[in-house]
């Protein structure tokens, strides 16, 4: 009978942007987190400060690990789970991430990494710890946060066709981004296993998505929406979603500047699941007040019927589609909007997520 467990983050001093440069750092720095925090309770590396194995003690058994020290592991080659003389391979590294995390379960490979994060699996065993507070490791080849600003633009653009292959020149021209920040960008998603590199010649190669749910799961992982956006929320008496959105449709049309629905909204034109509570937007800079007061809208503290989000990046308004005459942000954007807002958001999130029309041209 195999046995799992989940245990919350235990609280310990700060360590902000901690950068790895070299392999040799990790078994170090490894053997230091080991001995700051004894989480799960039983488990112990052997030798301490410069460990190459490790035990767990659960329930009268002993489960032995070889640990595996590498900067950036490729996903599609992970050593599976299963013991080799008594001993299961146990990777390390500086941070694992979502995708080496998703990657490492289908494998049944065990892993940890510098922030407390550990995932163990042998016959019979299986555990699963967050991340501690106030440890934030990465190896610094890595980009801080390829989530932000123009950067988020070429995630966006892989996400809106997962199945399309691009070339590098392709993205250059699709995002607006420049050809140095998409080369960092799909370097990184390369070394990740995310994005798959064919074809000789810098030119000639042809770039794939390997993995779209993994690349989403990261992108809600390192989205903060209250910093990307500024909202202004109003009052109005059109009780009718649909109807509101058209009605806005209508009015901002003749103002010019692009304008893209988002979140219930958008997902419930796309995959009906739940009656979207308010209808929010994106617009470069709010309507004139004369505008405004022709929709009969009515600034509000809290709550309102219509939120309009001012972007820091205007990559939201690229990958757009029309439904039933409305344009909408992706649908990986609506789904990273979705997140974390109450309302039965994150459910209707999901219902779009695993309906058959995401993320599909």
């Amino acid at each position: 009978m195999e046995l799992a467990f989940l245990l919350s983050s235990k609280k310990m001093k700060s360590n902000k942007d901690t950068t790895v440069r070299h392999v040799t750092e990790l078994p170090v720095e490894f053997g230091r987190l080991a001995a700051e925090s004894s989480r799960p309770e039983g488990f112990r590396l052997i030798p301490p400060g410069r460990p190459q194995k490790a035990e767990l003690e659960l329930d009268g058994r002993t489960h032995r690990f070889r640990l595996q020290y590498e900067l950036t592991p490729p996903l599609h080659d992970l050593a599976t789970g299963e013991p080799s003389n008594d001993e299961a391979p146990l990777l390390v590294v500086p941070n694992l991430t979502p995708a080496l995390l998703s990657a490492c379960r289908k494998a049944k490979a065990s892993a940890a990494d510098l922030n407390g994060r550990l995932y163990l699996r042998a016959p019979g065993l299986l555990v699963e710890l967050p991340a501690l507070a106030g440890r934030r490791y990465r190896f610094e080849l890595e980009p801080r946060n390829i989530f932000v600003g123009k950067s988020a633009r070429i995630v966006r653009a892989l996400l809106a066709d997962p199945d399309r292959p691009w070339k590098q020149a392709e993205l250059v021209a699709r995002t607006g981004a420049t050809s140095g920040l998409v080369s960092r960008i799909v370097t990184h998603l390369v070394r990740q296993g995310l994005l798959a590199r064919s074809g000789s010649g810098k030119r000639n190669q042809t770039l794939q998505l390997t993995s779209p749910d993994a690349l989403l799961d990261a992108w809600v992982e390192g989205d903060d929406f209250s910093h990307r956006v500024t909202t202004h929320r109003f009052h109005c008496l059109e009780q009718d979603s649909v109807r509101l959105a058209r009605k806005l449709r209508n009015v901002l049309t003749h103002e010019g500047p692009p304008f893209a629905f988002t979140q219930w909204i958008a997902a419930w034109l796309r995959h009906p699941y739940t009656e979207p509570p308010l209808v929010s937007l994106y617009v470069p800079q709010l309507p004139a007040p004369d505008v405004l007061d022709a929709l009969g809208l009515q600034p509000v503290a809290d709550g309102g019927r219509v939120w309009f989000h001012l972007p820091k990046d205007e990559g939201v308004f690229r990958e757009t589609r029309v439904v039933d005459t409305l344009p909408l942000v992706s649908d990986a954007q609506v789904y990273l909007d979705l997140q974390n807002t109450g309302l039965r958001g994150p459910d209707q999130a999901r219902a779009l997520r695993e309906s058959s029309v995401f993320c599909r041209p």
